[in-house]
């Protein structure tokens, strides 16, 4: 009988240690994926780095699947995938243990022209949208499908929000819930580059389980989104699970003379829509606000554009109202940092990871929001542009960090996010 029970013991003690192996195993897998480009944007690629372990130091591969400049990259589970804008409009699977290869490409034009893919939003490992800059309607499509012909399943049209050159400019969005949020820029370019109107911008909402845009206001308007008159020229938008709220930037254009269409960074509701304003750009303190990143109820950063090549980056409270706890994090003053994504984004640890662009030293800096110092730099080769996390999202419900940046309260992720730090539970221990 106590043989019997002694290989019970060694039976069960193996399974133990086999589940947290595997356990530990899919902890220590996160990896970082960074869109790059070549200082004379004339090339691009992407790189991959380990985001672990705390301290350093991180493994990073660069220069990986050299390609054009105009890219972008998002995650979901163990997958990235590599978004080719302005004149190759296509997007590529890679798998995060062969981060060169191909597992598909397949285009994004359909029956359009310059359809410039600018983000893909996950549901879950068979369902997603394709954000497409260029176009007015964002494609429903299959991230799993085998065949070009099986990838679009389905549209959402998003023609009412379209201005005088035809498209609203789908930029950014996310899932919180059931329910997905489209960042429509809005702006028209129908007069060139050099006479751009900045139209009031709007966030439209989708069911994702009927793919029907809900009418926020019950008006029957034609643009039945939520409006943000507050600012202009959307760019990151970011759910923050401790707050239950959506954060959207705004970069404004830049020009900071008086009566210039502003940026800034606006809270929503997403039950209510509801939405407020947590702070403005500010042209004789910080500049525009290109980028922003979220990591706590009362602490994020975002980037202050002074000009060219001079970024600040810095700390806010998102739970304020008059644009308070604003200050330059050390280090981080007056040097290129990549904008219009985000330029910052967060890991499962809640580590900040900034993306520095130098001809001398291009890198991520890691940063530590308890603290604001540099856990670690990382060298990219080439400039980096965007980080995506793999490892995000993996709950096929969709819940948890839809965009890919990793866990959205800057906390280690828990059952209801993507990633979690051990996600393993043993008698009621975890």
């Amino acid at each position: 009988m106590s043989n019997i029970q002694t290989k019970t013991g060694i039976n069960i003690l193996l399974t133990i240690f086999l589940i947290c192996g595997l356990c530990a195993a899919g902890h220590a897998g996160q990896k970082a994926v960074i869109a790059t480009v070549s200082p004379d944007y004339e090339s691009g690629a992407h790189a991959l780095a380990s985001v672990e372990p705390l301290g350093g130091p991180r493994d990073i591969q660069t220069n990986l699947a050299p390609t054009g400049s105009d890219i972008t990259v998002t995650a979901f589970g163990e997958y990235f995938y590599r978004l080719e804008r302005s004149g190759a409009h296509n997007i590529s699977k890679y798998h995060v243990n062969a981060p060169t290869e191909v597992i598909w490409q397949y285009s994004t034009e359909g029956r359009d022209e310059n359809s410039n893919p600018h983000d893909i939003v996950f549901v879950n490992s068979e369902k997603a949208y394709l954000l497409r800059y260029g176009s007015d309607t964002a494609w429903i499509v299959n991230p799993s499908a085998e065949t070009e012909d099986a990838f679009k399943t389905g549209e959402l049209d998003l023609s009412a929000y379209a201005d005088t050159d035809g498209v609203p400019e789908m930029h950014s969005g996310m899932v919180v819930g059931d329910r997905l949020f489209i960042t429509l820029q809005r702006v028209d370019y129908s007069a060139g580059f050099s006479d751009v109107e900045y139209n009031t911008p709007y966030v439209a909402v989708f069911d994702t389980k009927t793919d029907e845009e809900i009418d926020v206001l019950d008006c029957g308007c034609e643009m039945k989104g939520i409006e943000i008159p507050e600012i202009t020229n959307l760019g990151a938008i970011q759910y923050l699970d401790v707050t239950d709220r959506i954060y959207v930037q705004g970069m404004g254009d830049y020009d900071q003379t008086e009566g210039a269409p502003m940026g800034g960074i606006v809270r929503i509701d997403p039950d209510t829509y509801e939405t407020d304003v947590v702070l403005r750009d500010d042209f004789s303190v910080y500049g525009a606000v290109t980028g922003m990143v979220v990591v706590s109820e009362t602490k994020g950063y975002f980037i202050g554009y002074a000009g060219w090549g001079d970024n600040t980056l810095y700390t806010f409270d998102p739970g304020c109202d008059t644009g308070c706890g604003i200050g330059p994090v050390p280090g981080f003053e007056n040097i290129s940092i990549a904008g219009m994504e985000s330029g910052a984004y967060t890991d499962e640890n809640g580590m900040a990871w900034i993306c520095v662009q130098s001809q001398e030293n291009p890198r991520v800096d890691i940063l530590n929001p308890a603290d604001d110092t540099i856990d670690e730099s990382l060298s990219t080769e080439l400039n980096p542009l965007k980080v995506a996390f793999t490892g995000s999202g993996t709950n096929d419900d969709g819940s948890g960090d839809d965009d890919g940046t990793g866990d959205d309260d800057g906390e280690e992720a828990d059952d209801d996010g993507g990633s979690s730090s051990s996600g393993c539970f043993i008698g009621g221990l975890k």
